[in-house]
This record gives structure tokens, C-alpha cells and sequence, in this order.
């Protein structure tokens, strides 16, 4: 014999919502990994030589909460939302021999929090780093690629080569 347990919402201890019903079978639960976002880049990019230069991801995959702006590369925690967040990034640059190439997150355009550095490795370089911070609302996060091949270099236009996003993993 089995039991059914009927409810249309379960609440935790300070009398939150965790999830609700709406008697139709549909379920509606706490928004987990909320925001997220994903870009990549469609169009190559130039980065001078000896130079931090904040990379741009030109197209949204998603974003949840209109938090990411692609036209500066920079995610901004929107209010209420500040917490742990996981953020992944991805760079090539095209047909270049840098003899350091570097791929760095920063908080609020100052504070280094994910790094990253490849070397002379191939003709096509590319670097990707991943890692989780905390950041509270209004925060802002971006990263900035650094390569010293002599001259300027530009970056792949590929998706799957540069690419930035994020997801908010809890408070």
C-alpha cells in the first residue's frame, strides 16, 4: 500500500518558498543557478601587444536576467542576487606564437580572481579557466586577455573558441 502526500507548497524554516504547486501539475521551484548567462563571439577582435585588454563576447546564448552586456563584456550582479558564482571563459587567438598568453577574471575591473597562462605551445593558441567567486549585488565581473607575440593579434570568431558565462550557484 502506498501514500500520497498532498501539498501545494513546502516552505523552509523562515517561511520561504522552496517550491510550489499549482494543482495542474505544473511545479514552480526556487530560481537555482539564477542568473546565468552564456556569450560568445561572432567577429574578431584586436589585442595590442603588451596590453590587458577586456575581451567582448558579441552574442548571448541566453541570460536570464539581462545581467550580461555584450557590447562591454561585462556581467553585473543584479540586486538581490550577490552570492557564489561559478564563471568559465574560453579565448584563441588566431594563427600567432605569443611567448606568454594570459586569460584573467577580474572583479569590478581591479581585483584578479581567476587566472590563467599558456606559453609557445601551437600556432593557434587557446586558454580557458574556470573557477567560483563570491560577488554581492552591483558587483561586476570580466575577463582581459594579455599576449606579447610583438604586434597585435586578433582573436577567433568562433563560438566554441571565445566564449564567457555564468550562473549564480547560491548565497
Amino acid at each position: 500500500m502506498g501514500s500520497i502526500i498532498k501539498v501545494n507548497e513546502y516552505k523552509d524554516f523562515g517561511n520561504n518558498a522552496i517550491m510550489t504547486s499549482d494543482g495542474n501539475g505544473n511545479l514552480t521551484t526556487q530560481e537555482i543557478n539564477f542568473p546565468a548567462f552564456h556569450a560568445y563571439s561572432t567577429a574578431a577582435q584586436s589585442i595590442a601587444n603588451t596590453t590587458w585588454t577586456t575581451i567582448t563576447f558579441t552574442t548571448e546564448d541566453f541570460d536570464t536576467a539581462n545581467a550580461f552586456d555584450t557590447s562591454t563584456g561585462v556581467f553585473t550582479v543584479p540586486s538581490g542576487r550577490g552570492g557564489k558564482y561559478v564563471f568559465y571563459c574560453g579565448a584563441a587567438l588566431d594563427n600567432v606564437t605569443p611567448s606568454r598568453f594570459l586569460l584573467t577574471g577580474y572583479q569590478n575591473d581591479s581585483t584578479e580572481r581567476l587566472s590563467t597562462e599558456t606559453g609557445s605551445a601551437s600556432s593557434y593558441s587557446a586558454i580557458n579557466v574556470c573557477g567560483q567567486i563570491n560577488l554581492s549585488a552591483a558587483d561586476n565581473f570580466r575577463f582581459k586577455i594579455y599576449q606579447n607575440n610583438g604586434g597585435s593579434v586578433n582573436t577567433f570568431a568562433y563560438r566554441h573558441l571565445v566564449f564567457f558565462g555564468g550562473y549564480r550557484i547560491g548565497s
